[in-house]
């Protein structure tokens, strides 16, 4: 067996030099797949740093090339490089097409590095079972960093250039960053950018430069519905609109900030102190919105809450069935509940 495990993977492509043989990358984090793909590939070759461009030596195929050209593959693999000796293939959006093609070239013994990158693949995939299966192949999961893998990568990017940032800074990012790791790459090497003279970074600075204006109007969208203050939901839902999200991206957002406020009320209820609830509870609010959630929760009982996310699902099916009334609709059940919330 050479399945690794997501927390392997990261020692495992330190190691040097790197095994002829099949790479599978597959995961969630495309981002992430496209990182560990280069590092793999870059790493045969003396000098090249995992985090630089591909080296110009990589033969970088795509799956509509092997679907077309079957054979492609397996010429790449058996054909020797004239500057780095074994030829090291890259082969991307790799789907099920390619399974025939690796049976056939796993059956002869090839001296090329060759690393495959897909997507999520279940345990019983036969893509996934065939690489595991073979003395020669190796399979490396990459899913999503979690807090304490994104929170370290953050500190190490920052720690390279010498960039002082505070905890509640790096707090913040673990909040809007992690989904997928090109992106935090690339708004980490926009903060890197801006602090490199200064060699500081505030949270002021990343509210600014990292900010997202839809995120920040749902967070105020629905922390306006809550406590019942109409006047900022009128301007929350104004705000919204005119970032461009639509009816069911708002429903979905309240109808999802109404069930966490319901976990952890229920929690409460059987006994748990309000801190200890929300702390257990996930996705976990950023930590600026602690109190006002806080609030919410001393507002609402477990029955109510109950209620308000039976309208808020009634009014998404509505505005499913009757699209150009999705505003008005959106618009309706999220006022009758922030006056609701006025009188509890």
């Amino acid at each position: 067996m050479s399945e690794l495990k997501a927390y392997q993977v990261d020692g495992f492509l330190k190691k040097r030099p790197v095994k002829h043989g099949i790479y599978l990358i597959y995961g969630s984090d495309t981002g992430l797949i496209h990182e560990r793909a280069i590092a793999l590939c870059n790493a045969h070759f003396e000098g090249s740093e995992p985090k630089q461009k591909l080296h110009a030596d990589v033969v970088v195929l795509e799956m509509d090339e092997l679907v077309t050209n079957p054979s492609r593959l397996a010429v790449e693999a058996l054909t020797s490089s004239m500057f780095s000796g074994a030829p090291v293939i890259r082969v991307r959006n790799a789907n099920k097409a390619i399974l025939p093609i690796l049976v056939e070239l796993l059956g002869h013994p090839f001296g090329a590095i060759i690393v495959i990158e897909t997507g999520s693949l279940t345990k019983r995939d036969k893509l996934r079972v065939l690489i595991e299966d073979h003395q020669n192949a190796w399979t490396l999961p990459c899913f999503a960093d979690d807090d304490k893998s994104l929170g370290t990568l953050i500190r190490q990017v920052f720690n390279e250039e010498q960039i002082l940032v505070s905890p509640d800074a790096v707090a913040y990012l673990c909040t809007i960053l992690g989904n997928d790791r090109e992106i935090t790459r690339r708004e980490l090497e926009k903060l890197v950018n801006f602090a490199r003279q200064s060699k500081e970074l505030s949270l002021e600075n990343i509210y600014e430069l990292c900010g997202d204006n839809a995120m920040l109007a749902l967070d105020a969208l629905v922390d306006a519905v809550g406590p019942g203050n109409l006047q900022v939901l009128e301007a929350s839902m104004n705000r919204s609109y005119g970032a461009g999200l639509d009816s069911q991206v708002l429903l979905n957002t309240s109808a999802r900030h109404f069930h966490f406020l319901q976990t952890v009320r229920l929690k409460i209820d059987a006994g748990a102190n309000s801190a200890s609830a929300l702390a257990s509870t996930y996705p976990r609010p950023h930590f600026s919105r602690k109190q006002r959630i806080e609030t919410q929760i001393q507002r609402w009982s477990a029955p109510s809450l109950a209620r308000a996310s039976k309208r808020i699902f009634e009014a998404t099916l509505s505005s499913r069935q009757q699209d150009e009334l999705g505003e008005t609709i959106t618009r309706r059940t999220l006022l009758a509940i922030c006056l609701a919330a006025k009188k509890l």
